[in-house]
């Protein structure tokens, strides 16, 4: 007996496809409920033998979002911006890193709210489809290995965070150095880390350093990435907790460079 695809399309094991009846009924019955735009689109990609490719990415990234959620009951009150959600089904589409998908994932999670009309994570959309793997998981390390401090204006900044090249390359699982070097430098082009020169006072490696330390200091936007990328329906100071410094208990002699702060996201 055939097994066909919640979409009627055809059977499965012709499409070849990796994933199993249960999962696309599962993330069928996840769309019906919180991004119904979303079930028109993947029965294009089904249609199209091309994207196969693309519809397993998909696939892999809302099976990860679902698993996310919280649901009450067997219910799901909560509905993702039509435009986000369609972005985020796009770009995602392409990638099959499975540390990049966890963030598209958190990413279509958070976007979803009771009215679904919040299109605030479209930003975050354009930030992470230019993000590679091993900026991935140098956004990662700095945004849990820096230090938070919380000011009285409710702003999160991270203190300097320099890290030794043989700590770069455990965390990015690449020792080519040129390939580091324009990694951060395009981290630093699109906000993530502060901005200075080749010299010092910003991200990155400085040419006058010999023992190739990296600035990874997490900028207020990289923070609030990360933050959009791996909670829903909490603030950011809820979210960081007991990480948090607050800046005005600190000793009046105890400084932090602030130069990564560039704008409230």
């Amino acid at each position: 007996m055939e097994i066909k695809d919640v979409f009627g399309i055809e059977p499965i094991g012709q499409m070849g496809l990796e994933v199993t009846k249960a999962t696309i009924t599962g993330i069928s019955s996840f769309l019906n409920m919180v991004f119904k735009p979303g079930l028109q689109e993947l029965g294009y990609l089904f249609e199209d033998k091309v994207r196969r490719w693309r519809l397993n990415n998909i696939l892999r990234v809302l099976e990860k979002a679902k698993g996310k959620i919280d649901f009450d009951g067997a219910q799901l009150n909560l509905t993702a911006n039509a435009r986000v959600g369609l972005s985020i089904m796009e770009e995602c589409s392409t990638v099959d890193n499975d540390e990049l998908q966890d963030l598209w994932a958190g990413l279509f999670v958070s976007s979803c709210t009771p009215d679904g009309r919040d299109d605030s994570n479209m930003n975050f959309v354009d930030l992470l489809r230019r993000m590679s793997a091993v900026e991935a998981r140098i956004l990662d390390y700095a945004c849990n290995n820096s230090k938070k401090y919380l000011y009285p204006n409710k702003l999160i900044v991270a203190e300097t965070l320099n890290v030794p090249f043989d700590t770069l390359v455990t965390i990015t699982g690449t020792n080519d150095i040129y390939r580091l070097d324009s990694e951060l430098d395009h981290m630093r082009s699109i906000e993530l880390l502060p901005h200075g020169d080749s010299f010092g006072g910003g991200g990155g490696f400085y040419a006058d350093d010999n023992q190739l330390d990296a600035d990874i200091t997490p900028s207020l936007l990289a923070l609030n990435l990360y933050f959009r990328t791996h909670s829903t329906g909490i603030s950011p100071v809820e979210f960081w907790g007991e990480q948090l410094i607050h800046r005005d208990q600190n000793a009046d002699n105890e400084k932090i460079e602030v130069d990564n702060v560039f704008s409230e996201s």
